[in-house]
This record gives structure tokens, sequence and C-alpha cells, in this order.
């Protein structure tokens, strides 16, 4: 018995517990169900400062329409979400509940012949939240639009050859101390420039606000090449550039001086040219040449350095080539060919008003000028090198010659003395010799000077029964023209006892 009223006390108590979920399960059920089922939201919108105007309409978009800069992307009809016509000072959306709780943005347009035209910008569009109750805003079409800070991004890329070069962006009013920085070799003060960036995979870029008013802005490549500073190149960014501005550098291409110097030989009229051939040449810029020529007439020597650009020697056709970047405005130089007549650097030629533009290529320059021979030295000729092939066809009876090198002297009356020194391995003054050896018949290629002026001779070394001697050839130099010259020594030649 006490076991069945215990089980109709524990049922009781199961039941009130029953009977308290249900009444707690439905009030959490009604606290999250929406409480705006049953009431309305309308938006009533105010415009002030509107100017009568024909086709006006007051559109909701689901986004702002503007960017950060305030400017506006294109909008058609497909982009309202709701839209009313413009009649007078105020629009009413009396029924927004299918939007409750989202962001609207409420835009004035002109709807035009090209499409809708905003009258508002990023400064007064409404922007609402929708709730309920009947909300009321303003729209001062006349407010001035809010200040944007427009943004450009400058993009450059460099050649692959550039790859790891610092890039500046300076302002024109620093350009001339920045300039003056890299020139010296320096690293440039922060306060000289805008922005610093390194050029990664032949690209690099800048962003920067975008001024009120034009200005330029100068982008700097450094030390690109080895004796070039820099390149540079500019744009013109203002509030109403684009965006995105571009610009590119190229592998720089060095320009090319071509100087040809010619001797003019002879009486005028009969005159014959010969090269100036393997002389000194110097490129000096025209505002250091009256320093470089107080000094070489003052003390009769060559240029200081540090007073020219270069010095280069010229081929045997008397040309040489002067490499140089010319990237800015042009350049003149001075083409200085010292000794010419003489073998002093006070007795020259030059070349004046020679001129290289960032345009030009190759710049050709050609010094044509008199061979007046010193009465002092009495050669009556010039220096010049000769490629010679030493050709030995046969040999005299009784003379031996096995590892004997071929030797020319530049004064044919000197001749014994040359040899005697050659044969001892000695150095004597005008005496060139071959590197190759001869054994026998055969032939050698070697340069020499010689002096057109004078008589030299060839000459190879040997034992004439046993006694040490030479054959040699005697040669006028004038009677070569060209920088090439072949030698014949053969049997017909008498061999020259040195003892």
């Amino acid at each position: 018995m006490k076991r069945i009223i215990h089980l109709l006390g524990s049922f009781c108590v199961l039941l009130a517990v029953v009977a308290c979920s249900d009444d707690i399960a439905e009030e959490v059920y009604r606290q999250e169900k929406p409480q705006a089922e049953d009431k309305t939201s309308s938006l009533t919108i105010h415009l002030e400062n509107a100017e009568e105007q024909e086709d006006l309409i007051l559109a909701a978009l689901s986004e702002s329409p503007f960017n950060e800069q305030g400017v506006s992307k294109e909008i058609g009809e497909a982009d309202f979400l709701l839209s009313q016509p413009v009649k007078g000072s105020q629009v009413v959306f009396d029924d927004l509940m299918d939007f409750y709780k989202k962001t609207l943005y409420f835009n004035v347009y002109q709807k035009t012949e090209a499409g809708y035209k905003p009258k508002t910008h990023l400064g007064n569009q409404l922007q609402y939240e929708v709730v309920t109750g009947n909300i009321e805003k303003t729209i001062d079409l006349a407010a001035p639009p809010q200040e944007v800070i427009r943004k450009t991004s400058i993009a450059v890329t460099v050649a692959p050859e550039y790859s790891g070069k610092d890039l500046y962006l300076v302002k024109e009013s620093s350009r001339s101390h920045f300039e003056t920085s890299l020139k010296g070799g320096q690293k440039p003060q922060e306060d000289l420039y805008v922005a610093a960036a390194m050029a990664e995979n032949n690209a690099a870029s800048f962003v920067i606000d975008s001024p009120k008013s034009t200005e330029t802005y100068w982008i700097y490549l450094s030390q690109p090449e080895e004796g070039l500073p820099f390149l540079k190149k500019s744009k013109e960014i203002g509030y109403d550039t684009e965006e995105n501005v571009s610009l590119t550098f190229d592998k720089e291409v060095k320009k090319q001086i071509k100087v040809t110097a010619i001797y003019l030989m002879g009486e005028e009229g009969s005159q014959t040219e010969e090269p100036f051939n393997e002389k000194e040449i110097y490129l000096i810029n025209k505002t250091d040449w009256e320093t470089v020529k107080q000094h070489v007439e003052n003390t009769h020597g060559n240029p200081e350095k540090g007073t020219y650009v270069e010095k280069k020697n010229t081929s045997k056709d008397g040309v040489v080539t002067f490499e140089l970047f010319c990237t800015e405005a042009q350049q003149e130089y001075v083409i200085y060919a010292p000794k010419w007549n003489t073998e002093y650097y006070d007795n020259y030629k030059i070349a004046e008003n020679v001129t290289v533009t960032p345009e030009s290529d190759i710049v050709t320059v050609e010094m044509k000028y008199p061979f007046i021979p010193p009465t002092s030295e009495g050669s009556g000729g010039i220096n010049k090198t000769v490629t010679f092939t030493v050709s030995v066809a046969s040999l005299p009876a009784g003379f031996m010659a096995t590892g004997t090198k071929a030797h020319i002297v530049k004064d044919a009356s000197k001749i014994k003395e040359a040899a005697t020194a050659a044969m001892n391995n000695q150095p004597f003054e005008g005496l060139t010799s071959s590197n190759e050896m001869l054994s026998g018949p055969g032939s050698i290629t070697f340069d020499a000077e010689i002096n057109t002026g004078q008589r030299f001779a060839v000459f190879i070394l040997g034992l004439y029964y046993w006694s040490g001697s030479y054959i040699a050839k005697e040669i006028d130099a004038s009677a070569i023209s060209g920088n090439t010259y072949t030698i014949e020594l053969n049997e017909n030649d008498e061999p020259q006892y040195l003892f």
C-alpha cells in the first residue's frame, strides 16, 4: 500500500515539472521571435537646398556607390532597391520592413540620356540602418564634399640589368641638392627625397597622396652603370591625375665618338695621307680645355689625371673610339692629339666643339692636318707602327739559322750595332724583335715602329761558316703607304760578319 502511495506522489511531481517546462519553453520562443512583425517602418527624407530640376530621383542602394576617393561608379536602375521621384522638399518611403536592420544608402540622381548623374556625393549621401517607426532624416544638397585624400600609385619598371638598384622619389624643390649627393657618390639624406625603394624582379612602386595642385615628381635610378651616377624621369602629378601612372628605365647604351686622325704628307696639291698611327688621343671636357692647354704649353708634359675624361691610343689606321653616357643635356668636348710634329705634348692638334646629345649614337670626328717636320730633327717623317711579315724563302750557302728571331731596326745605318745587341740579348734603341723563332725557311709576323723619313733594316742572326753573322735587307720607309708590309730574305742576301 505504501508503495502505491509513493508511486502516485512521484507521478504528481512529474506532471508539475512538465507543466512548468512548457511555460519556460513558450517564454523563450516568444523572446527570440522578431518583434517587428506587426510594426511598420517608414522614412521621411527632407531635402535641403534642393534646386528645382526635372527628372530627379531619390534612390536607395545596398552599398555606397562612392569609392574612398569619392568617385562614383556608374549606376543604373538595376542598382536601385527603392526609388521615388523628387517632387518637392521631401520624399517618403512608407514601408521599409523588407529591409529591417539592413543598411541602405540614399542618393539623389538626375536622369539623363547618358544615364543617372549623382547630385549627392560621399559627404552628403544618407547612410541609414532600417528600424521600426516613422523616422525622419535630412540630406543637404548644398553640403560641400568632404575632403578626400586621393592616392596616386607610380609603377616603375627597370631593365633586368638594373634589378637590385635603388630608386628614389624626389620633389622638384629638392632635385638640385639630391643630384649633387648622387654625383658625389654619397647616399642621399632622407629629407631630400619623398620615398625610396629597391627594384626587385625588374619593378618597384611608390604610393603618394595626390597633391591638390599639380607638382613635378622625379624618379631617380641610382648608379645604374659604372660611371653613371643616375638615370631620371619626371611625372606631373595632381589631384586629377589617374590613380595609376607608370614609367620605364631601359638599358642605357653608351654614345660613341669615333675619331680619325690623318697626317697630310708632302706639298699641297700632291699630298698623301698617313694615319696618326698608334698615338695618344685625349677626350677633354670643353670647360677643362683651357686648364689643360696652359699645363701642356707651360710644362711640355702630358695632361694631368683628372683634367681629361679619357686617354686612348689610335689604331694603325689612326682611328680611336671613345664611349660615354649622355642622358641629359648635350655635352661638349675637345679632342686633343699631342706630338703631332714632334715628341712633345705642346705640339698638338685639336678638334673643338665636339657635341654629344642624348639622341646621338655615333659622333664622327675627322682630324686631317699637314705634317711639318721639325728642322732640328731633320728626319722629315713620322713614326708609324706597321705589321711586318718577314719571310725566309731560302738561305745563302754556308749560312745556318736555327731557332732565330726576326729583327727590325728603325735606323738602317745602325744595323751592325743592333745585330750585336740582339746576339747578346741586350736592348737597343729602335730595335724590335719578334716573339716567334724561325728554324730554316718560314715566316714570322710582328709589329714594329718605323719612321717614314728614314731607311730601316730587317735581319736574322745565324752562323756563316761557324762565325756569328746576319743577313739583312734595307728598305726606304717612305715606300710603305699602308699598315702592313711583307719582306722576303733569301739566298741572294749576302751574310755579314759580326766579328
